[in-house]
């Protein structure tokens, strides 16, 4: 399973804290571990803390979600 540089979509992934090793990521989505290509926008215990978007949508046929991030040193 080959993973370029740039992911196409926007999901979450889960971390455990493992004792002796610490915090270990898991991306099920993709099949890996994050890695420094992975940027945190939120934290939290489910979905409904961490969720990108709030609220009712109702017109489910036309939905897109665009995400755009910039990362700077």
């Amino acid at each position: 399973n080959s993973h370029s540089s740039e992911f196409q979509s926007t999901h979450a992934w889960a971390e455990f804290y493992i004792e002796n090793l610490g915090w270990v990521g898991f991306d099920v989505a993709n099949g890996i571990s994050p890695d420094e290509r992975y940027v945190v926008l939120a934290n939290g215990f489910d979905f409904f803390d961490a969720s990108p978007i709030h609220g009712l949508h109702l017109d489910s046929q036309n939905t897109s979600l665009d995400v755009s991030i910039s990362v700077q040193q």
